[in-house]
């Protein structure tokens, strides 16, 4: 036993329930690295520097990837000591723990990575002749600066753990155990800052564009039609990440409704994740090719788009068909969120089918003008 590490009090017994957390992690990490994995490597290798639209998925799909991995790494890892003698070492030992210190760099790197691509998509609205003319030294910046911002975050703690008075905690690391409560605090108020920020920014770019096209017709004619694209696809994702994430956050946070149990907090994470994935391939129909080669066929199956066409018709019939499809799975199963996901899927059918029908009310409109 060496100087960090101390034997854990008489009677010590790990909490049993933490260690569901552990197949949270496992289980859904390990989707998302199926799903994430080949979307980014096909990216990587089909992406040039000039296609600015593709590099910000790809920023966002190496972004889940690297959480995934962190999160099935910490799975395992807490697999592995959890059926190991128990041993106790220092809080400063466990931060700089590889998977505790990824851990934390990851959760920040996420959140700035939304609130980075919102003021990017605003940036491309409000100015888009500049925004054309950015070049590759621009996206380099967009990357970039989330994840130097994380790596900030991780060694301002780190610095002020290590030189607090060393405090012993359980080698398995738990989050809630190593993390000071002002960088928990800190943490909390990051991910519903990096929401809530983002969804005003959109409804903002949602009004603009609206009022512009209802005034001048074509209102989006200097962006590009990628560009366009992906305005909506990370709009749409902003808007998965508040049900996912800021309604979560809000509810553990301030322990409402006597509070969330950590196992579905973490479940909903790795969640927005895995939507994340759908969203980008039923989006960019050049992703969906690639997907239904390489995904299982019953998946292909469920998440099959009609290459030959984007409306918002071919849209709200591949919704309908995964809507029937995954709630008669949460149903069989005794799913505890079934009804809810049947809901949300349900809505977002209704507002495509209503978002479809003003695209071709406002088309006649302008052929008439």
């Amino acid at each position: 036993m060496s100087e960090n590490q101390q034997l854990p009090p008489i009677g010590y017994v790990r909490n049993e329930d933490l260690f569901v957390i552990t197949y949270i992690y496992v289980i859904f990490g390990a989707i998302t690295l199926f799903l994430n994995i080949p979307l980014a490597i096909y990216l990587l290798k089909t992406t040039n520097k000039n296609q600015k639209e593709l590099i910000v998925i790809i920023a966002l799909a190496l972004s889940d990837t690297t959480c995934a991995g962190q999160f099935l790494a910490m799975g395992i890892y807490r697999f592995l000591v959890w059926f190991n003698d128990v041993f106790f070492i220092t809080q400063a030992a466990c931060n700089r723990n590889v998977i505790v210190a990824s851990y934390q760099i990851c959760i920040q790197m996420d959140n700035y990575f939304t609130l980075a691509i919102s003021f990017d998509r605003l940036f491309a609205v409000l100015f888009p002749v500049r925004y054309n003319k950015c070049g590759p030294g621009y996206t380099f910046f967009l990357i970039t600066s989330p994840i130097a911002a994380s790596l900030i975050g991780y060694g301002a703690h780190l610095l002020v753990i290590s030189l607090s008075d060393p405090k012993f905690v359980d080698e398995i690391c738990f989050n809630f155990l190593v993390i000071l409560p002002g960088f928990r605090d800190y943490m909390a108020f990051l991910r519903m800052f990096c929401v809530l920020i983002p969804t005003l920014i959109y409804f903002f770019i949602y009004v603009r564009m609206k009022f512009k096209f209802q005034r001048y017709g074509n209102s989006n004619a200097v962006l590009s039609k990628g560009m366009r694209h992906l305005t909506k696809t990370v709009a749409y994702i902003t808007l998965a990440s508040v049900f996912l994430v800021l309604i979560p956050e809000i509810w553990w946070y301030f322990r409402l409704f006597g509070g969330m149990d950590a196992s579905f907090y973490f479940m909903f994470i790795l969640l927005k994740k895995i939507v994340t994935f759908f969203i980008h391939t039923i989006r960019h129909r050049e992703l969906m090719k690639h997907v239904e080669k390489i995904l299982p066929k019953k998946l292909s199956k469920m998440i099959h788009l009609d290459t030959q066409s984007q409306s918002a018709v071919s849209k709200v019939k591949v919704l309908r068909e995964v809507s029937h499809q995954m709630t008669t799975s949460l149903k069989e199963n005794g799913a505890i969120f079934g009804g809810f996901t049947k809901f949300c899927l349900l809505s977002a059918i209704k507002w495509l089918n209503s978002q479809y029908r003003k695209e071709q009310l406002q088309k006649k409109s302008f052929k008439g003008k």
